[in-house]
């Protein structure tokens, strides 16, 4: 498949230095699943934020940003018969030189070399913090047996653990309004964000024991000539009614702070029907169609002989 991008949002190459900078911001909905702790500071819940009379758990892009990370370097490991697409000795957050180090993750999420390397690559992609839109419930906490290093209630001369501790979790039923915003960004980074969000479904605290617990869904596509940020933060402090749904809400932020070089597509009020372009582009991301692996390695080979240009990383 031969995918098709928009002519606003985004840059049509990668270039180091950006003399523009487009904008293109997914409206995305986190949906809890199964109880979920953001654990922050509080070793034992999230931290949190009052709007209006309501307590909303408080989470940091980061928490979100770091798994799907993790989501698009396995999928670039899958993908690449060839090394082209990412270094056999690339590991996260361990930067070895710029040409083993760089890779469509790197390129879109930003690196900064360490120890002897001195390199920078600036992240594409800015995700503010987010807040639960329903309320964050303290009293719905979960008690569990505090266990030894040996993993069960009894220490290394048999006597019983008398400890217990407090998990505060997001429940399921609640759920994140997220914006997540690309700047000056190719049409395969786009491609690459969006494959990472739809496909993670494990975050926060102790996701390794447990099952999918956060279900992302995207709810609309703005495009800009330059700034398009939204927070969440906003939404709900000065537009969230509680006669008006999650979307009515949204629709009436967007409107209110929309600007005239905005294309704005969404299944709510303010936005028009998503276009062709971003519902295939959506499908190949969620590896829905049949050669959506082809598509994806053809779209990313791509970015990274530009990138290799950039970077005057060719092989010759």
């Amino acid at each position: 498949m031969t995918l098709n991008y928009p002519d606003k949002g985004l840059v049509e190459s990668h270039s180091i230095y950006r003399t523009r900078k487009p904008t293109v911001t997914l409206v995305v909905k986190r949906d809890i699943t199964e109880p979920t702790l953001f654990r922050n500071s509080n070793h034992d819940r999230a931290e949190t934020q009052e709007f209006g009379d309501k307590l909303h758990a408080q989470v940091n892009g980061e928490k979100f940003t770091s798994k799907e990370r993790l989501t698009g370097l396995d999928l670039l490991r899958r993908l690449d018969d060839d090394g082209s697409l990412i270094d056999d000795e690339y590991t996260y957050n361990e930067p070895n030189e710029l040409d083993t180090a760089l890779n469509v993750g790197t390129l879109t999420y930003g690196l900064a070399g360490t120890g002897d390397q001195d390199f920078a690559i600036k992240s594409r992609v800015v995700e503010g913090y987010t807040y639960t839109t329903d309320e964050y419930d303290l009293m719905n906490k979960e008690t569990r047996n505090a266990v030894y290093e040996t993993g069960t209630m009894q220490d290394d001369e048999g006597d019983q653990s008398q400890a217990l501790f407090d998990f505060v979790k997001v429940q399921p039923g609640n759920d994140l309004l997220h914006f997540v915003t690309l700047e000056a960004a190719t049409g395969p980074m786009l491609l690459y964000v969006l494959h990472n969000i739809l496909n993670t479904g494990k975050y926060g605290a102790r996701e390794t024991r447990t099952g999918r617990n956060v279900r992302n869904e995207i709810l609309g596509v703005i495009l800009g000539d330059h700034d398009t940020s939204l927070s969440t933060g906003e939404l709900l402090l000065e537009y969230r009614k509680e006669d008006r749904g999650l979307t009515e809400s949204l629709s009436d932020y967007i409107e209110e702070v929309r600007r005239a070089d905005w294309d704005v597509y969404g299944h709510f009020e303010a936005g028009e029907e998503p276009p062709e372009w971003f519902e295939e582009l959506q499908a190949v991301a969620a590896r829905e169609t049949d050669d959506a692996d082809e598509t994806l390695r053809a779209e990313f080979t791509e970015l990274m002989d530009d990138a290799r240009e950039s970077f005057n990383l060719d092989d010759d």
